[in-house]
């Protein structure tokens, strides 16, 4: 798929592999770019996991209201324990520290192996990473892992 919705996504993915010193030199997301990921355009009723990927991000219908994108995440996520479903709105903004971490053009839906999600948080929350994070914006982002994370933050400001 290398058409004009593949190219704005991979350079999406370029803008969160940059190292950024606003981050404390860290990427929005240090695994982006290593990561072995899929593109694939899919209607949000029809996304199946794949565990060939690292990440999978699914492009779906542009005419689906944010809650609509957010409930089916939700639904998936009760529904594949293994996996965890991430849901980019085109038409939500998110930042951290001023810096975009949202698509902000396309409907997307993020699948990845929930396990290897977990320890990749674990290691950044042994890291300044998550310092530079909204305290709200990290649990919604967080969710079920915040509790891990936030643990290991706690312990690293108590050295």
């Amino acid at each position: 798929m290398k058409d004009e919705k593949s190219r704005y996504i991979l350079h999406w993915i370029g803008q969160l592999s940059k190292i950024r010193p606003e981050l404390g030199n860290f990427a929005i997301c240090p695994y982006a770019s290593k990561s072995n990921f899929a593109i694939i355009d899919e209607k949000l009723c029809q996304i199946v996991p794949n565990a060939d990927y690292d990440v999978i991000i699914y492009v779906v219908e542009d005419n689906i209201s944010k809650n609509f994108l957010y409930d089916a995440v939700d639904d998936y996520n009760r529904n594949y324990s293994d996996y965890k479903f991430i849901a980019d709105h085109g038409k939500t903004k998110t930042y951290i520290q001023g810096i975009q971490t949202s698509n902000g053009k396309y409907n997307l839906v993020l699948c990845q192996p929930r396990k290897e999600l977990t320890e990749a948080r674990k290691k950044l929350s042994k890291t300044d990473y998550y310092k530079y994070w909204d305290k709200s914006y990290l649990k919604e982002v967080l969710e079920e892992d915040y509790s891990i994370v936030n643990m290991n933050l706690k312990q690293n400001l108590d050295k």
